[in-house]
């Protein structure tokens, strides 16, 4: 893929907004490190997903992102000249996975030619996007230093990890592919000659490419095997030089999410909207922790459980939807982006590299005033997103593949879900539709449960507005503490800033949530 060189940046004298001035994006703002930490985050969602249906389109793409991590690889600085023993791992991978390429190209027996996985295309993407900003910035790094050395490695570490997760889940994809095969056989009562390795399901003609993507996986885990947290306790953090980026990717989130719902939506993307408010949901269960424990916001009993509930049902609503999701179906770019920085400036704001910080930590950082309201702020708009998505769920023509629909048919009926007007045990998808791979029309016991869950995610979010809302409006109405009316004793230092006017530092709105256009930093991290 040709990574898009168009300027990064709108014109800054033009603000879409007058409130906090947010400069509008066109590329990827994320740094190196945030970019690989984000394949890592994709690779695990994947590994969650994956289904037998995913097979094909998964195996299709994964000569294309171990090309672009191969680049990405030789980009990085400090190579030493000729063979450098650090980039044996990479090219063996990339090697093997040559070969797979290969035997694809041409290919008309399983998989053939096909679509192949947005998904791992959006990884792939990713990759190149680093590549391009470590070839543009790369030489200022001084390699040489222990620091950006054990960064270099840990940049290094990252890529890997992200090969390996992404690796295991088409070799998870496979299996379930083979798996449905047998099961498809025993159905239609023909005999199927089970395997003997790796598992009984890698039958022909999955077992071959378990075979060799299991290769490629096991490279990936000889890189890592004891060192995967050690080396990357050297990752380099982003520096807080700009208190207003969380702020800045939730507004620009709001605006993507409703122009994406304002057509006709894939399914996809309403998994991604879904998920990404389940992400703001408990993330700023986070920051409300961290800002209480710093003293800008109080603690409330009603606060917490109710912005809880409503991740819970984003989440809910989230797995149903996935249901309803092609193995092909690609993501609308400027969504995709808009979610991908909105897990950056959180990330950046409520972790220490590969764990989560503490209260105390997070309460120092620059941004937790304007994080914490832009987030409750979030959060309070979040109920009028979940009436826009429940209403995508009565749409008279929603499909989904017949396999996953007619799990979850059954799963809801025999959990008691959805009422049924028989005992008797119904078939709600074909057999001739599962095995043919078909996209069916909602059965009804999923079309009801998906209204349901959906109306639940309304009342939950609508709660959760409220308690935000009276949280926010406590802030206005409330004394500032520091200034007369205030009764607390805690030292300045401690109390800081108010939830909605970060006093302290001095907060200059026309230079808010702006970056350093001209001399972006060229760290990995």
């Amino acid at each position: 893929m040709a990574t898009d060189r168009r300027p990064a940046y709108a014109d800054l004298d033009e603000e879409l907004f007058e409130v906090d001035q947010i400069p509008m994006t066109s590329r990827d703002v994320r740094s190196v490190g945030e970019m690989l930490f984000d394949i890592d985050y994709l690779a695990r969602q994947l590994l969650m997903d994956v289904d037998g249906d995913d097979a094909g389109t998964l195996l299709r793409s994964w000569p294309t992102m171990v090309e672009a991590a191969e680049d990405l690889w030789a980009s990085l600085p400090g190579r030493r000249p000729g063979g450098d023993e650090r980039d044996r791992p990479i090219t063996s991978l990339a090697a093997q996975t040559a070969t797979i390429e290969a035997s694809l190209s041409g290919r008309t027996a399983w998989p053939g030619q096909g679509p192949t996985s947005p998904r791992i295309d959006q990884m792939t993407q990713t990759l190149l996007n680093a590549a391009a900003l470590v070839r543009r910035y790369g030489a200022e790094i001084a390699h040489e230093q222990t620091d950006a050395h054990r960064d270099l490695e840990a940049a290094r570490t990252r890529i890997m990890h992200g090969l390996y997760l992404t690796a295991h889940a088409v070799n998870v994809a496979l299996h379930e592919h083979g798996r449905d095969r047998v099961n498809d056989a025993r159905r239609s009562g023909h005999r199927v000659q089970l395997a003997q390795h790796h598992s009984p399901y890698a039958v022909a003609p999955t077992g071959v490419w378990i075979d060799r993507m299991s290769a490629c996986e096991n490279t990936a885990r000889s890189y890592l095997s004891d060192r995967f947290a050690q080396i990357l306790a050297g990752e380099a953090a982003r520096p807080f030089d700009d208190p207003g980026r969380l702020a800045q990717a939730l507004a620009t989130w709001d605006i993507q999410t409703h122009r994406a719902l304002a057509h006709d939506l894939e399914p996809s993307n309403v998994v991604l909207i879904t998920r990404t408010q389940g992400l703001i949901a408990g993330a700023t269960l986070v920051l409300v922790d961290a800002a209480a424990t710093a003293g800008i916001l109080d603690p409330s009993d009603r606060l917490i459980p109710a912005i809880a509930e409503a991740g819970r049902s984003w989440g809910n609503l989230a797995s149903r939807w996935g249901d309803l999701a092609p193995p092909g179906a690609r993501l609308e770019e400027p969504l995709a982006r808009a979610a991908a920085e909105v897990r950056a400036a959180y990330r950046q704001l409520i972790h220490d590299t590969t764990t989560l910080a503490a209260p105390d930590v997070i309460g120092t950082r620059p941004g937790l005033p304007e994080g914490i309201t832009a987030s409750l702020r979030a959060i309070e708009s979040s109920s009028e997103v979940a009436h826009v998505v429940a209403e995508k769920a009565a749409a008279p023509n929603l499909v989904g593949p017949a396999r996953a629909l007619s799990i979850r048919a059954h799963n809801d009926v025999e959990n008691g879900l959805v009422a049924t007007p028989t005992d008797d045990d119904v078939v709600w998808v074909s057999p001739a539709a599962i095995y043919a791979r078909r996209y069916v029309p909602l059965p009804p016991p999923v079309q009801e449960s998906l209204r349901r869950v959906g109306a639940a995610t309304e009342s939950s979010c609508g709660t959760a507005a409220a308690t935000a809302g009276l949280a926010i409006g406590n802030a206005v109405g409330g004394p500032t503490p520091g200034t007369a009316g205030s009764t607390t004793d805690e030292p300045t230092s401690r109390r800081g800033a108010s939830l909605v006017d970060p006093a302290a530092p001095a907060y200059n709105a026309s230079t808010a949530g702006r970056r350093d256009t001209q001399h972006p930093s060229p760290r990995v991290s």
